[in-house]
């Protein structure tokens, strides 16, 4: 069986935000950016940069007031390790979903 494997990325402020702010519960890119700040059209790119990455997915999809369909984004994170490394710090995360095998 392949155990869960943790994948060690760069992430910058932004991104850590925006997978935080997702973490517990699905979000609209409006509740992420009235959570973390983030210009709307910076967190669109960030956000599709971390679904190609597999760190954000759409899991669902709800309406706004006026009938806009708005996808709510997933952080696809389960834990995350934060340590120096000959004077660097250093961040590695495990994903949600990962594949196993038997």
């Amino acid at each position: 069986m392949n155990r869960l494997m943790a994948q060690k990325i760069f992430v910058d402020e932004r991104s850590t935000k925006i997978l935080m702010a997702a973490l517990y519960r699905p979000r609209t890119a409006l509740e992420i950016r009235r959570i973390t700040g983030i210009p709307v059209a910076k967190l669109f790119s960030r956000l599709k940069l971390l679904e190609r990455r597999g760190l954000v997915k759409k899991v669902s999809t709800t309406y706004a007031l006026d009938g806009r369909e708005m996808p709510l984004y997933q952080s696809q994170l389960f834990d995350a390790f934060v340590f120096m490394d000959n004077g660097k710090l250093k961040v590695t995360f495990r994903l949600e979903k990962c594949s196993q095998k038997d």
